[in-house]
């Protein structure tokens, strides 16, 4: 409804016209209040099942808190998942295979920050144009979740795949808050039954198609996978350490004192 313009659609759930529930991710989020991007600090999940603590515990919470600064309920905490690393030049095994790569990076300027300690010669650029860009070597490298890239066909002209675990994103499952408060308290209970369970449910289908994923990349695609025990990934979180602090400082800057806070609450 809003011509797959993810900016325009959250403002839409927020006004309750066109849309009234939405799933979008903290990244997404990040372009209207930068306190979304605690989100996807590097290396602060240990596994999936750690995010998921996280997000149904005190750091979820918090997001929640600040969604309904925005006029959003939230149902609930679903996931795009760890963002993995795809690149078209060599293997990447540690921060050194990093240098120079011409990476495209989702618009946050704390993945931005990160890209730039690791190495690589990061940029945005709209997900739309990323396939032909790839393809024409005019960047090298893009990271995001397995199911996002392969529905975008990216494993078609990116050989080498790094499973490393760094940064994870997150969908925030939200409702117009008007519209929830419109709702009697019995169709409330509903409505957050009902998010909860598709959140679970999203994650379980989200996680389970990434074996298939892989199988078929290596098959179809000859793609090389990097297992995330085969990095030295102690080189970068070495590369990105202190840079909560930065966010910490960035959001300062921007008018935002809870910063130090929403990174306790994730670490």
């Amino acid at each position: 409804m809003t011509n797959g313009n993810q900016s325009e659609g959250m403002q839409a759930v927020m006004n309750g016209d066109p849309v009234q529930i939405s799933m979008h991710s903290n990244l997404i989020y990040s372009a209207f209040d930068p306190r979304f991007n605690v989100v996807s600090l590097p290396f602060i999940y240990d596994s999936v099942e750690d995010a998921d603590a996280k997000f149904d515990g005190e750091a979820g919470e918090k997001m929640k808190e600040i969604l309904s600064e925005y006029g959003l309920h939230c149902m609930g905490i679903a996931e795009n998942g760890f963002r993995e690393l795809t690149n078209s030049v060599r293997e990447v095994k540690s921060v050194d295979d990093m240098k120079n790569l011409k990476v495209r990076v989702a618009g946050s300027n704390l993945l931005m920050e990160c890209y730039k300690r690791w190495g690589a010669d990061a940029t945005n650029l709209n997900w739309s144009e990323t396939y032909t860009a790839l393809q024409q070597n005019t960047v090298e490298g893009e990271e995001n979740p397995l199911p996002a890239i392969d529905a975008a066909s990216v494993q078609e002209v990116q050989p080498y795949c790094s499973m490393w675990d760094a940064i994870y994103d997150c969908l925030f499952f939200c409702i117009n808050q008007d519209i929830y408060d419109g709702l009697t308290p019995e169709q409330q209970a509903v409505v957050d039954k009902a998010g909860r369970m598709a959140v679970e449910y999203e994650r379980y289908i989200n996680r389970s198609g990434a074996n298939e994923i892989m199988n078929r990349w290596e098959e179809k695609n000859g793609v090389t996978f990097t297992a995330k025990e085969d990095m030295d990934i102690d080189s970068f979180k070495e590369a990105v350490e202190g840079v909560d602090q930065w966010f910490v400082e960035e959001l300062k800057n921007q008018g935002y004192d809870d910063g130090q806070e929403l990174v306790d609450a994730f670490k």
